[in-house]
């Protein structure tokens, strides 16, 4: 080993290899690849372009992917659905007869949700709060509803299509196509089913109709004594 060898590696570069000329960069990695290719055997020449990145080796390299942000779920405010008229029908147009086909519709839905229930069981029986879970989580929409009982008077007896339900009301078109807006908590109300007849308190259903669907009904569905 040559005496001078340390003094050779820790003496600066030669200025000719410092100060080159630069060359395209086109022309740079022609040459390059030429390069590889004499000295590489042919093995590993067929992974030489996919392999073959410009990366500077000393550069620090994250191998943690950088996380998505979730994107909050935008909903419109109460203020705004109600700027939008999409919590009140309109009053005018309504024609009763046409609405059959809904009417209809919602029997067939609910004589499917029901199963094969020919007789609905009293309060006393073993099935009741199984059957009265189903029934106050049906949609009420499209069924014909009736006020037998009311701390307004001149509600009993109201009856018609509901058309729209909220949390604290029913909106229904009476056969001479007006719309009502009846609170539930005030009233006792009634439907038909085929043989059937149903009779529930407006205050066990004061919850929004999508909350109502997935919420596990208590045991409050006995009538008042």
């Amino acid at each position: 080993m040559s005496k001078n060898l340390p003094t050779t590696v820790n003496s600066p570069l030669p200025t000719e290899i410092i100060k080159g000329q630069d060359i395209p960069k086109e022309e740079a990695l022609s040459l390059i690849n030429t390069y590889l290719k004499q000295v590489l055997p042919s093995s590993d020449q067929k992974n030489l372009k996919s392999e073959f990145k410009w990366q500077f080796l000393l550069q620090r390299h994250s191998l943690v992917k950088p996380k998505r942000r979730k994107q909050k779920k935008t909903f419109l405010t109460r203020k705004q659905r109600k700027e939008m008229k999409l919590l009140k029908l309109p009053e005018d147009g309504w024609n009763y007869n046409s609405l059959e086909p809904m009417r209809n519709l919602w029997k067939e839905y609910m004589r499917e949700n029901l199963g094969l229930i020919k007789k609905a069981p009293s309060c006393i029986d073993q099935e009741w709060n199984t059957f009265s879970a189903i029934v106050a989580k049906s949609e009420m929409v499209g069924a014909v509803l009736k006020v037998i009982k009311s701390k307004v008077p001149s509600l009993v007896g109201l009856y018609g299509t509901i058309m729209l339900e909220t949390k604290m009301s029913f909106q229904i078109l009476t056969p001479e196509n007006k719309l009502k807006t009846i609170l539930k908590e005030t009233s006792i109300f009634e439907f038909v089913l085929d043989h059937m007849r149903f009779k529930f308190l407006g205050k066990h259903l004061t919850t929004r109709p999508s909350d109502r669907s997935v919420r596990k009904i208590k045991n409050l569905l006995h009538p008042d004594l």
